[in-house]
């Protein structure tokens, strides 16, 4: 469901991957999903290192999007 949700998405940018359902983004996903299934078979670690990227990644943006409020805050719009 997640590479569905990736390929729709990469679909706004590159057209050959439609709404996650073409044969590109099928192949893609199917890639992607392979690709993490050898790495968990690698052993704990590698899969450990992967589940700290995902983590990281998913902080990340929402970390940025804190601070860039935090700066753009305007607070005299609420004290007129």
């Amino acid at each position: 469901g997640y590479f569905v949700l990736l390929f729709s998405t990469l679909g706004y940018f590159f057209p050959i991957f439609g709404e996650g359902n073409t044969p590109a983004a099928v192949i893609g996903a199917s890639v992607l999903l392979w690709a993490v299934h050898f790495l968990v078979l690698r052993g704990i670690k590698e899969a450990a290192f992967i589940n700290q990227l995902t983590t990281v990644a998913k902080i990340v943006p929402l970390v940025m999007f804190i601070v860039i409020a935090a700066v753009a805050f305007k607070a005299d719009i609420f004290t007129r």
